[in-house]
């Protein structure tokens, strides 16, 4: 049986003294400090040094915009004030979001959550992101929209349904193949990281229903 693989992680936090905690409490959840650095943009300028995943502490408002397009770095587990209004949307663009403070085994529970392309977060959280979103609100345009062909917009509303590949090929009379290839495309024109990114994405912007 082979040894499980060590995740590699970088750590943006303005305290020394959080930082060398995460780094000490990671450790024994399998997870590898690489990069320790006191904000987002100095772990950017370093390239994330090969990271898994960045852990940034948003307490710097130079890090205010927190979203990476999509392919440029690792996904992002945010230490957050819980009551900051952006929840929302961090959770949107497939971060993790857990409040600062937070202890190093839920911080590896959400890395390893992001790692699998999921979106994590508490319950408490999740109401308050909720809780932000106003009644009424106009949805964004939902960029790469557009392109999605009919079967694509057929495959984009199943998985919004928790189909996998093979149900999505059984409720639309294709080949499981055929579905993850469209499931691709999906992800890539919706310039997300994951299925659950994608579908995030089209349930802000209204294109699926919830």
């Amino acid at each position: 049986m082979s040894a499980p693989t060590t995740v590699r992680a970088a750590v943006a936090t303005p305290s020394a003294l959080v930082r060398a905690g995460l780094a000490a409490g990671l450790g024994d959840h399998g997870i590898e400090v690489v990069q320790s650095a006191a904000t987002l943009a100095e772990l950017r300028a370093a390239g994330f040094a090969g990271a898994d995943v960045a852990i940034v502490d948003v307490a710097d408002e130079a890090d205010g915009d927190l979203a990476l397009p999509h392919g440029d770095g690792p996904p992002l587990v945010l230490l957050v004030d819980p009551a900051d209004e952006r929840l929302g949307e961090w959770l949107i663009d497939g971060a993790a979001v857990l409040a600062r403070g937070a202890s190093p085994r839920t911080v590896a529970g959400a890395v390893q959550a992001v790692l699998s392309g999921l979106v994590a977060t508490t319950a408490s959280l999740a109401a308050e992101a909720l809780r932000f979103e106003r009644v009424g609100e106009r949805r964004p345009a939902l960029p790469g929209a557009d392109m999605l062909t009919r079967r694509e917009r057929e495959v984009l509303v199943a998985m919004s349904h928790g189909l996998g590949n093979r149900e999505i090929g059984s409720a639309l009379g294709i080949s499981a193949h055929t579905a993850k290839f469209h499931v691709a495309q999906i992800i890539a024109k919706l310039q997300a990281q994951s299925r659950g990114h994608a579908v995030a994405k089209a349930l802000r912007a209204g294109l699926v229903d919830a």
